[in-house]
């Protein structure tokens, strides 16, 4: 039956409710009358589907979305912020050696206002016996390239007698997608088989490459310039460009276009009504053939077969 205005807008205040109760898995299903209602619609379900994608929360991971790849950046530290253990996981995020980690403090590898936060906040945390806290923390790693994380802070008395501790521990993850398959292995480890001489990425340079990664998510519908043109149009290099961009997020620009593509391409077919013709047109793909091939590479069936 059809439904009124405001039967429509009762729903959409319904389903705002439940994203800002942190429910990010209640979607509205599409109307048939295409109007403005309709359009805010297919956003809100685009963007609760963006959120529900990078959600993990307090251990809690969407079933259909676990994150693929964890890795968990856990330091030991003394009583001084001497670090004395430190996990696998925490030397691949920075790319050090235990031996280059273990006794320096732990403030030679934050940038200069997280060690500033760090030490002001946790002084007064070291004269309990037991305490914890979080503090959104930048560190640097052995390339120069900022990891920024809300860590939990815990500090507690050693079992066996040796004084205080502290415990650091954060996780950095990469989002996976329902259906997916063949994901590709150690997607953090973005610099191996590169044999090129490594360049330091400066702030500037991270910046640049975040305005790509922006450009990109505002433009599905619209084809890349080469890389060479679209580094000269942001202020930088190809070489930079295309190394930077994988160490930041550990794929190539066009895997990641595609990527973004076909994760747009998903939302609409789940929460609009557009025909799937339509959706091709959209999401920027030159052809349906081509584009349902590489959908159901991806998510394991294609495009008809998810909307049914």
């Amino acid at each position: 039956m059809p439904y009124n205005d405001d039967f429509r807008v009762k729903r959409i205040k319904k389903m705002l409710l439940e994203m800002a109760k942190g429910n990010f898995f209640y979607a509205l299903e599409p109307f048939e009358k295409n109007d403005n209602i309709a359009s805010l619609v297919v956003l809100l379900n685009m963007v609760n589907e963006e959120i529900r994608a990078a959600f993990v929360h307090q251990g809690f991971a969407n079933a259909h979305t676990t994150p693929q790849c964890i890795i968990q950046l856990s330091l030991i530290l003394d009583g001084n912020g001497q670090i004395e253990l430190v996990t696998n996981g925490t030397c691949s995020l920075l790319s050090y050696l235990p031996k280059d980690l273990i006794g320096r403090p732990v403030t030679e590898f934050m940038t200069e206002k997280s060690k500033e936060k760090y030490t002001k906040k946790l002084y007064k945390h070291l004269k309990r016996e037991r305490s914890e806290t979080v503090i959104f923390l930048e560190f640097v790693t052995n390339e120069g390239l900022v990891l920024a994380k809300d860590c939990q802070i815990s500090v507690y008395q050693a079992l066996d007698g040796s004084g205080q501790k502290i415990l650091l521990n954060t996780v950095f993850f990469s989002k996976g997608e329902p259906f997916e398959t063949g994901l590709p292995k150690k997607t953090l480890k973005v610099t191996k088989g590169i044999k090129e001489h490594k360049v330091t990425l400066t702030p500037k340079d991270i910046q640049i490459i975040r305005d790509v990664h922006d450009t990109i998510i505002n433009n599905l519908a619209q084809d890349l310039p080469s890389l060479k043109e679209l580094a000269h149009q942001k202020g930088t290099n190809e070489y930079k460009l295309k190394y930077g961009f994988k160490q930041v997020y550990g794929t190539t620009i066009f895997r990641f276009l595609i990527q973004e593509r076909l994760r747009m391409a998903k939302t609409l077919i789940l929460h609009s009504t557009h025909t799937i013709k339509q959706i091709v047109q959209m999401t920027g793909f030159k052809s349906k053939t081509h584009f349902s091939r590489a959908f159901k590479d991806k998510y394991g069936r294609s495009p008809s077969e998810l909307r049914s």
